[in-house]
């Protein structure tokens, strides 16, 4: 589960590149727009010098580490699908334990068929009970990892949009030393410590 959401964090910073690629050019209106240099005589308005592209980077493995909310969430889904493991297994084992002793019963040939039988139908059914419940509480967890990661979506989302919003950048990219579509990362653009601290001062 922290592998998913250490993914997903990755995949949802390069799909805010594409957002924000939007934002800047769909709402860029001549009054908001910085005004081009006057082009110099004899060359085109199309060769006038244009305002330098703002690209920043957030580094995903640090942001994975180190934002608080995501580490709470981690911990909290960890200890939910632990606790669940170690119930099921409990359940087996106590099945399995039981299902041996009705194995017993039947090779002694000392219990009559119609009590076996009746053990046998209150074993099969617990058997069924026990496989839903497990699927059960699999969809549960499933559903539970898809919400936190609905929410770390929409939480590093709103503050990259603060973001763009406050300095203007046109690109925040996601960069990870493990991978990605970034190979190679100038610590100058990275701006992971503002992102974590505006994510850690908003963590309600």
């Amino acid at each position: 589960m922290p592998k998913q959401l250490s993914l997903a964090l990755q995949i949802l910073l390069l799909l805010a590149v594409g957002y924000l690629y939007y934002l800047y050019f769909s709402t860029k209106t001549p009054s908001t727009a910085p005004a081009a240099a006057p082009a110099p005589s004899g060359e085109s308005a199309g060769a006038a010098v244009q305002r330098p592209v703002r690209i920043a980077y957030v580094n995903a493995d640090t942001l994975d580490a180190k934002y608080e909310w995501l580490k709470e969430q981690k911990k909290a889904l960890e200890q939910r699908v632990q606790n669940a493991e170690r119930s099921m297994m409990n359940k087996k084992e106590a099945l399995m334990r039981d299902l041996e002793a009705f194995q017993k019963k039947y090779e002694s040939g000392t219990v009559p068929p119609a009590v076996l039988e009746k053990e046998y139908a209150a074993l099969a059914e617990r058997q069924q009970k026990l496989a839903q419940e497990e699927m059960r509480l699999g969809q549960q967890l499933a559903e539970e990892r898809e919400k936190a990661l609905n929410e770390l979506t929409a939480k590093v989302e709103a503050q990259l949009r603060a973001l763009q919003a406050q300095i203007g950048y046109d690109f925040i990219l996601s960069y990870s030393k493990g991978g990605g579509q970034v190979l190679y990362a100038n610590d100058s653009l990275d701006i992971t410590d503002r992102v974590l601290e505006l994510l850690n001062a908003k963590k309600n």
